[in-house]
């Protein structure tokens, strides 16, 4: 029955690669692969490496954190029974804690994009946007926006705390960074703002990612990364042939994953042995589902989606990657976002028009 099911799943997931890199390292070991891909977000999305990688990175932290010991945990369960155990606990030099967990999607908006390399300060900004019910992502974004404007210097880490207490304060300057990278734009009229459908960009380039790109460019839920993320495919993420295939494909397993309430990186295991997740919802619940679950849940979650926005007044001028990311070129590949109108208009074209 369930045991039976819930074992086989376990040992799946637990002889994946992934599970193992994430237990050490958390999440924080995706910015050496962005890095190496040429898509780490680096002062407002102008470059896709960071010179002081090696100072925000996974294998930096997790020696910091056995060294620090204290309130430090390199890897821990951010909630009961998880076998992953990607988060952790950053403590300071004393060994207190400053923030739980300090995330990749942190690391890359708060620290390259802002031009800081330096996980400590990561950590505090970290801790200034959880104090005021900030999303980190969208923070770091506004943040880097302004910081083209000249309200403060890339890699000035007190000029950054300094704006947050602006937002703290509730003034003219903190209500428009504090209502995030879209208001932060208009204001100070500056093109380069990262988001889609008023969303700000996690900390993975389109351009050098492009699949992930489609997946911002057509997610209902804007440019969101767990909607669809393709940086584990093994393929040419440069290429723009390839991709619309790949990022449908991961959005429609997203969208079963958050039907059924499970975590992203559960798909390490359920990729590797499907066939476990009809086990365990029939023995559970005694359901006879398909051993396509997943993706049917997915697609029928996209549909109504789709339906949303599209009575919200979204349409396909809408699954579009801001403008300048098709023009601008990112270092170090030179890369611009080139894949068509045309082809975005495709993701979804399995679904009935008028439900598109």
């Amino acid at each position: 029955g369930f045991r039976k099911a819930q074992k086989s799943y376990n040992k799946a997931l637990m002889d994946h690669p992934q599970t193992k890199v994430y237990a050490d390292y958390g999440t924080a070991a995706m910015a050496r692969i962005c890095h190496s891909l040429g898509g780490l977000p680096t002062r407002n999305f102008t470059e896709g490496n960071f010179e002081s990688l090696e100072d925000i990175s996974a294998e930096t932290m997790r020696d910091q954190l056995l060294e620090r010991g204290g309130d430090s945990n390199t890897t821990h369960t951010c909630m009961v029974g998880c076998v992953i155990r990607c988060s952790n606990v950053y403590a300071d030099g004393n060994g207190k804690e400053v923030v739980s967990p300090l995330e990749y999607e942190t690391i890359g908006l708060l620290g390259s994009n802002l031009g800081i390399g330096n996980l400590e300060k990561v950590a505090k900004l970290n801790w200034e946007a959880n104090d005021l019910g900030l999303d980190s992502i969208e923070l770091g974004a506004a943040l880097a926006v302004a910081a083209e404007a000249g309200k403060m210097e890339f890699g000035n880490f007190k000029q950054a705390l300094e704006l947050i207490g602006e937002i703290r304060a509730g003034t003219p300057t903190g209500l428009v960074i504090g209502n995030g990278a879209v208001s932060t734009g208009l204001a100070y009229q500056i093109e380069r703002v990262p988001v889609v459908k008023g969303q700000a960009m996690s900390a993975y380039d389109p351009r050098a990612i492009k699949g992930t790109g489609v997946t911002y460019a057509t997610s209902p839920q804007g440019a969101d990364h767990t909607s669809g993320l393709t940086i584990r495919a093994k393929i040419d993420h440069l290429d723009p042939h390839i991709q619309i295939d790949v990022s449908r494909k991961a959005q429609i397993n997203a969208a079963g994953y958050d039907t059924l309430g499970v975590c992203a990186f559960a798909g390490f295991g359920f990729g590797s042995a499907p066939e476990t997740i009809s086990a365990l919802l029939q023995a559970r619940y005694g359901w006879d589902v398909p051993g396509d679950v997943l993706q049917e849940l997915g697609r029928q979650t996209l549909i109504l989606e789709r339906k949303f926005n599209r009575r919200a007044g979204f349409s396909k001028d809408d699954d579009r990657l801001p403008v300048w990311m098709t023009r601008e070129e990112l270092s170090p590949h030179n890369a611009v976002f080139d894949i068509p109108n045309a082809d975005l208009d495709k993701v979804f074209d399995w679904i009935d028009e008028d439900d598109r």
